[in-house]
């Protein structure tokens, strides 16, 4: 009877012995045992002392390295436990040992992989965690595109690696993406010229998140800074979506950076005015910006410039030290009235558009608007 069972087995057990086959169960369930050995230790032991320090990193350390140490673990036990039977390279068409060496290497590979990956993102954590503590806006954007272009390159390298290993030829694979990398460059031009636009964003830091900007006839605040394009949302609230490439064609202006924000205008008093009121006025608003503490004093410039058409001009020049829109308006109309109210106590007239027409006989003055 254990003959026959022994005839059946040879006959079936492609030419494994009996010893063979104890060994294999017998790493097969070391393997599992030292992976369920080693997922405790990671979850209770690791992680409980990791909990008990004061900086997150090595709680991320020890999740980063647990699956990938299973992985490993259960790997290499299968590789083990497989080259315990001692099969034969061949058998038939089909070449074991290749295809050992093939499903070893692709799965020894994903361990690498997933293990690389896991420290990027502990590298994420900590890149996102020094960018927060920056004043720009643009290093927290800047962080995702670095991790994600990191991430690209591991993979990458990593599968070249595989192919490598597997006896691919790669040189001739990388000719044949370095042709295929030429004529898509040539076919996407554009958006190679918006790589490089975000490029010049992130490394000039001409704007940030939250600034208000023009370049062009598009003039907002920026929302988001992407790979390909900028996202800006104007005061009438269109959101409007610029290819990267406009900022290194054209000039960008950045209204948040002002350090101060100015004020000018000509003010045209009536020819009535005397010279002795005039002077009363132009010192007059200079000691209204004097006085106020809401103008920069730095510089300044209150003048009678020109004999206009129907005016005596007088220049305005100054800047306030709020560079915000709501403030500087409010700052903006408090002024006027400062001067109406100058001009009201001095009696002074504020021009308008007049003609005189000179008769034989006398003089006719009428008045016209010119804006009707």
């Amino acid at each position: 009877m254990f003959e026959n069972i022994r005839s059946v087995f040879d006959q079936y057990s492609f030419g494994v012995s009996p010893d063979d086959l104890i060994v294999f169960f017998l790493i097969i369930f070391l393997t599992l045992t030292l992976r369920k050995l080693s997922l405790y230790i990671f979850e209770k032991k690791l992680a409980k002392i990791a909990k008990k320090t004061e900086t997150k990193m090595d709680d991320l350390l020890v999740v980063a390295f647990k699956s990938p140490i299973g992985y490993l673990i259960l790997v290499c036990g299968i590789y083990a436990a497989i080259a315990s039977l001692h099969l034969p390279d061949q058998m038939g068409p089909l070449d074991i040992a290749w295809v050992s060496h093939f499903f070893f290497t692709i799965a020894f590979t994903f361990v690498v992989l997933l293990l690389m990956l896991n420290l990027i993102n502990v590298f994420a954590y900590h890149l996102y965690k020094v960018t927060r503590k920056t004043e720009t806006k643009l290093d927290e954007q800047l962080a995702p595109l670095l991790i994600k272009s990191l991430k690209v390159v591991v993979v990458t390298i990593t599968i070249l690696a595989m192919m490598d290993n597997l006896e691919y030829n790669i040189a001739s694979l990388l000719a044949g993406l370095g042709v295929g990398g030429l004529a898509l460059a040539l076919a996407a031009q554009e958006t190679v010229s918006n790589i490089f636009g975000s490029i010049t964003v992130f490394s000039d830091r001409s704007f940030q998140v939250g600034d208000w900007i023009r370049v062009e006839d598009v003039e907002g605040t920026v929302e988001d800074v992407g790979l390909r394009s900028t996202r800006i949302r104007r005061f009438d609230q269109a959101l409007v979506t610029v290819p990267n490439s406009r900022f290194i064609k054209s000039d960008i202006i950045n209204f948040t950076r002002m350090q101060k924000r100015r004020i000018t205008f000509y003010l045209g008093v009536s020819y009535k005015t005397s010279r002795k009121q005039m002077e009363e006025v132009v010192e007059g608003i200079k000691q209204i910006i004097k006085e106020d503490t809401d103008f920069d004093h730095s510089f300044y410039m209150v003048n009678f410039t020109n004999f206009g058409a129907y005016s005596l001009d007088i220049i305005i020049y100054c800047f306030t030290k709020t560079t915000a829109w709501d403030e500087f308006l409010a700052v903006r109309e408090g002024f006027n009235l400062k001067i109406m109210h100058l001009l009201e106590e001095m009696g002074v007239e504020i021009a308008y558009p007049t003609q005189t027409i000179c008769l034989e006989g006398g003089v006719i003055e009428h008045s016209i608007d010119r804006d009707r």
